[in-house]
């Protein structure tokens, strides 16, 4: 039988364990320090007691030249940190700073989970900002036969508490992680940047499965009103039904539901950049972009906009960045949307999240496709 579970996005205590050995870190460190303070003579101030740390278990964080604290590692579930591909140090500073939410450092994490007909699903990874949010959710109890693809039958996302207004719509995409990313070319390749293998019938290899044999359900979701937040809000997801996929048919081998509530966190990571430039060869300028490690909102103006071409409103769709050290990631943007503001289509916008993490400062340039051949332009930014 499965219930509903709430899932708060509150601060997350210290357990007495993770207490304890903070504790003790600090008592050698400051033994440490008292021994070396004798020698300083010699060899100068030591800043930093690595050998304590490891066997506290926690990261010793200088913050100001009197203090310091103790601060938990931050582990994002595999999925995660491959479906958006954020190093450690990214995922340090997201969830340090409450962009991102892992959910079994939650002391309550064992509650957080929903069991039905054995399997058991459980929140693992929330990353969101104004406009995007990327849910993972662990899988365990649960394995198909090698060359099958793992899915749910029906995967159900809103906001707010109720399914049938308008506001509770949210574009959103789902699948089980399956080991492949882009690399910054956009080819895919596994997650150790090893090439992409394929059984004698040339269907891709996949690797579902973790080192515990659990699997990642991955959502990647986004506002339809451009003028929406996620910030702070609640989502609800629904899973029913456990099964494989094959040429879009579902087979189903449990029947389950299971049914969550998840507060999102509420701090927002986005920048607004002034930008007032023109896009080369088109009718449309930039005028400023808020952007974020994981998405940005493009804001434009135009003279004429130009005639639709089936689905293609003809608005410019910036695909990647270039940062500060001269790197391009050509292929950043995945998902979103773009659309006019008003009748008058005098101003329009574009809606994208990523497919990696990326440092909002160090980003220099942007890159835009211009038009229905591919064409690019690069667009610098003055921050």
């Amino acid at each position: 039988m499965s219930d509903k579970k709430n899932v708060f996005s509150t601060e997350i205590e210290l357990s007495e364990i993770v207490l304890e050995k903070t504790n003790q870190a600090f008592a050698m460190i400051k033994q440490e320090d008292i021994s070396h303070m004798k020698k300083a003579n010699k060899k100068g101030k030591k800043l930093f007691k690595t050998q304590a740390a490891a066997i506290a278990g926690v990261c010793i964080l200088a913050v100001s030249s009197i203090s310091a604290v103790a601060a938990i590692q931050h582990y994002w579930g595999r999925g995660m940190k491959g479906n958006i591909q954020a190093s450690e140090t990214q995922q340090q500073v997201l969830t340090q700073e409450q962009v991102a939410k892992v959910y079994s450092e939650d002391p309550d994490s064992a509650s957080l989970a929903v069991t039905d007909q054995g399997v058991t699903i459980a929140p693992d990874t929330v990353v969101v900002d104004d406009r995007f949010v990327y849910m993972s959710f662990s899988i365990s109890n649960y394995s198909v036969e090698e060359g099958m693809e793992p899915g749910f039958e029906t995967v159900t996302v809103y906001q707010g508490d109720n399914p049938q207004e308008d506001a509770a719509r949210v574009n959103m995409s789902g699948s089980m992680y399956n080991g492949i990313i882009p690399d910054e070319n956009g080819s895919p390749v596994y997650e150790d940047g090893t090439p992409i293998a394929s059984y004698e019938d040339g269907r891709i290899i996949c690797h579902y499965t973790d080192d515990n044999g659990n699997m990642e359900y991955i959502i990647q979701a986004s506002i339809v009103d451009e003028n929406d937040s996620f910030l702070g809000k609640t989502m609800h997801v629904n899973f029913t039904n456990l099964g494989t996929l094959a040429k879009a048919a579902f087979t189903p081998s449990v029947n389950g539901n299971w049914d969550f509530e998840i507060t999102l966190p509420d701090t927002s990571s986005s920048q607004t950049i002034t930008v007032g430039q023109k896009v080369a060869g088109t009718d449309f300028t930039i005028e400023d972009i808020s952007i974020s490690p994981i998405s940005m909102k493009v804001n434009y103006s135009v003279t004429k906009a130009p005639s639709e071409n089936e689905d293609n409103l003809g608005i410019p769709d910036v695909m990647g960045v270039i940062l500060k050290d001269g790197t391009r990631i050509p292929y950043l943007t995945d998902g979103g949307g773009s659309g006019y503001t008003d009748s008058s289509m005098h101003n329009a916008y574009q809606i994208a999240g990523y497919n990696r993490v990326i440092d909002v400062d160090e980003v220099a340039s942007l890159i835009v496709m211009t038009s229905y051949e591919n064409d690019k332009v690069e667009i610098p930014l003055s921050k």
